[in-house]
């Protein structure tokens, strides 16, 4: 388990951890730049993505960046 605080969930008080996963899309006017980021850490994904194209594999970037917030 990481040194992040714990916060109150329904497991009991102090259970819980807070994992902040940030997704950012800039639509340009040719294609789009899609940034994942788990707290302050190094982004996860920086691409450059054709339009139509943002949301491939944002499920699995997220999931990893929260699996890894949990350890």
């Amino acid at each position: 388990m990481s040194d992040a605080p714990l916060y109150p969930v329904e497991d009991g008080p102090g259970a819980g951890a807070i994992v902040e996963i940030t997704v950012r899309v800039m639509v340009g006017p040719e294609r789009s730049t899609v940034v994942v980021r788990r707290g302050r850490a190094s982004a996860l994904v920086h691409e450059v993505r054709e339009h139509g194209r943002e949301t491939e594999g944002l499920g699995a970037a997220v999931e990893a960046a929260v699996l890894a917030g949990l350890r």
